[in-house]
């Protein structure tokens, strides 16, 4: 009987360690994942180098393993009567992961973090957003001649924001498409569809805006290149210039709250303050452990954290820990990458 119940219980084990493991190490593996850019970030703020460990693999070794005893006396009951378990039987549950870390490295790792998002990726991350006009903030610097501010050395230039919310407009209104031109070698365009009074005069506004009001007449339809470059108007296109994942890191700590001991003693950088975009972040600081965080870390004796009530800052936060782990799978080399493997008991 005991023998039918371990092998009906092994029959179990296996999608029962999936149900009640799979959702734990993933949960896990993205709460460390967002504790160590976090850090990082932080660590940016303080002019201190931050090393992150990618998780290679996860191995869980499962034992279930079964007993049972029965214990017989013989001879004159009076020397084991009430001394005696007739039967007993006993299950143990063992598991036991075994976590493998990559140190994360190297001068693609770096490339990947320092070159500009291409325009491919600006277009397939501006929509796949539901209002696309946060991401041309996070990632667009320059378009033509208008600039997007960093920090607050930049004045601001407001055509900028009229340039984010006429795109955003006709995108809504499904009157903007990006496309590929294969005529022209595979060219990234932007199709723009003037056939109604809303479009046409948005249209007509946007291409002002860009220096193209050569462009004004013509067909319903309009199509125009766009290369990555400062500007690109004088042949009839748009430049767009793009910023890195770590731009995005440095606007990030730019909205980090110092504690007053730290900025009186001079440990962290001296960093200008934010511009809008960096406005609408908040990275707080407190003593104590925060109740409801996002995501917190620990760092010389007090709490970074962010709110998981600031939408907007969360936001941004997975889009660049969305990024900059990107960058780290599409630049790790497993061949020649030495692996830290610690086993954990269970």
């Amino acid at each position: 009987m005991l023998a039918l119940l371990v092998t009906a219980g092994c029959g179990h084990t296996g999608p029962a360690a999936i149900q009640n493991g799979r959702l734990a190490y993933n949960e896990a593996i993205l709460a460390t994942d967002n504790q160590q850019m976090l850090l990082a970030v932080i660590k940016e703020r303080y002019s201190e180098r931050a090393e992150l460990m990618a998780v290679a693999s996860v191995t869980a070794n499962i034992r279930v393993s079964a007993g049972a005893t029965i214990e017989v006396g013989v001879g004159d009951s009076d020397t084991y009567d009430g001394n005696l378990t007739p039967f007993s039987a006993g299950a143990t549950y063992e598991e036991n992961p075994t976590i493998s870390y990559v140190p994360v490295s190297g001068a693609q790792y770096l490339r990947k973090l320092l070159a500009p998002m291409p325009l491919e990726g600006l277009v397939l991350l501006s929509g796949a957003a539901r209002d696309p006009a946060p991401i041309y903030r996070m990632f667009i610097s320059k378009v033509n001649s208008i600039k997007n501010s960093d920090h607050s050395f930049t004045a601001p230039d407001p055509r900028f924001d009229k340039f984010v919310e006429l795109v955003s407009q006709l995108v809504r209104q499904r009157d903007l498409h990006f496309a590929i031109d294969p005529v022209h070698g595979e060219q990234l365009v932007v199709v723009i569809d003037r056939s109604t009074d809303t479009s046409a005069v948005a249209a007509a506004e946007l291409l002002e805006l860009l220096d193209l009001s050569s462009l004004t007449s013509g067909n319903s339809t309009l199509t125009i290149p766009i290369v990555m470059a400062p500007n690109a108007s004088a042949s009839g296109g748009i430049g767009v210039m793009t910023r890195s994942v770590y731009d995005l890191v440095d606007i990030l700590a730019s909205a980090v709250t110092i504690p007053p001991a730290d900025i009186a003693d001079g440990v962290a950088t001296d960093h200008p303050a934010p511009s809008y975009l960096g406005e609408q972040l908040k990275v707080n600081w407190s003593e104590d452990r925060p109740d409801r965080a996002y995501v917190a870390v620990p760092f010389r004796g007090g709490w970074f954290s962010i709110d998981e009530r600031d939408t907007r800052t969360k936001e941004f936060f997975r889009i660049l820990t969305g990024l900059w782990y990107s960058a780290i799978s599409d630049s790790k080399d497993r061949s020649g990458t030495p692996v830290l493997t610690v086993p954990v008991s269970g």
